[in-house]
């Protein structure tokens, strides 16, 4: 398969070989996102999740571009640039800023016996 690049169509993400760095980075993103809605998004919550990974992607592609182009970026690296990076942003915000709330201890947690203290050898 052809190497990722910033400006990779749609049908070439879809095609991503699990075991590439992009993949990799797909997969860390959508776990991070997951677990800061609470682990069990809603197919809402699974929509932008999947769109916040696919542009954040994008995005580091094209920050690896820059990069190796010594910094500098042409008139549509940039302006593609920050239309992801606005996209992003919009997607994030509407997982929420905040994290989902900490689920509270049940019972089961505040009875589970606790390990006896270890004793000093005498």
């Amino acid at each position: 398969m052809a190497r990722l690049k910033a400006y990779s169509r749609p049908a070439a993400l879809a095609k991503i070989d699990g075991r590439t760095r992009e993949a990799r980075l797909l997969k860390e993103i959508r776990a991070a996102l997951t677990a800061h809605v609470g682990g069990t998004p809603s197919a809402t919550q699974r929509a932008l999740i999947d769109r916040a990974a696919l542009l954040s992607l994008h995005c580091a592609l094209l920050d690896e571009k820059t990069l190796s182009a010594g910094g500098m970026m042409t008139e549509l690296d940039s302006r593609t640039y920050l239309a992801w990076s606005n996209s992003l942003s919009r997607a994030l915000l509407g997982l929420g800023l905040k994290g989902a709330p900490e689920r509270p201890r049940s019972l089961s947690d505040i009875i589970k016996p606790r390990p006896a203290p270890a004793m000093a050898a005498e």
